[in-house]
């Protein structure tokens, strides 16, 4: 089976649409909507067939199912407000000139979402640890939480360079 190519990027309805042909020559739209159903909809089966895999209910207290909806869930409700506020400061996606023209549409594209999804993801890790395991294991997801934050200061920063400079180019790699 041949790859699947991208023919063109249009805009419709104020949402991205990416007609994508196969070999057998059916198109069809992914819009973000669609995409976003379609990671919700994987990640919660894998979510729910490792939780089985182990022996755990899906929604019982150690399955990893319940937490990735809360996340999930929290993470859309702070974005709601989050990604507005981002656009407002015009803290937008810099495309190069130089680059592919389908990645024009995403100039303007709000970044540095990880402000506001790294802090909820470790806030619900913090919580759902210490109301599940106990404090047993407690320290040890604290330390994968400080960990994670790091990064994603790493991360924040990147970003900020980028907005900054007005570039797209943000830390360097050495």
């Amino acid at each position: 089976m041949r790859p699947v190519c991208v023919r063109n990027v249009r805009v419709r309805n104020e949402k991205s649409v990416i007609d994508a042909k196969f070999t057998s020559g059916q198109s069809f739209n992914l819009t973000g909507s669609r995409l976003l159903t379609l990671l919700a909809v994987g990640l919660s089966l894998g979510s729910v067939i490792l939780d089985w895999t182990v022996g755990q209910f899906p929604l019982a207290g150690l399955s990893m199912t319940l937490p990735l909806w809360i996340c999930g869930l929290l993470t859309a409700i702070v974005g709601y407000w989050a990604v507005p506020l981002l656009q407002a400061l015009k803290i937008g996606q810099i495309i190069r000139e130089d680059g592919p023209q389908t990645h024009l549409q995403k100039a303007g594209t709000p970044t540095m979402g990880g402000v506001f999804f790294v802090p909820v993801a470790v806030i619900v890790a913090l919580v759902w640890s210490g109301l599940v395991i106990g404090a047993q294991d407690f320290l040890s997801v604290l330390a994968v939480s400080v960990v994670t934050l790091a990064y994603g200061a790493i991360g924040w920063i990147d970003d900020w360079q980028i907005v900054r400079r007005r570039s797209n180019k943000g830390i360097s790699p050495r």
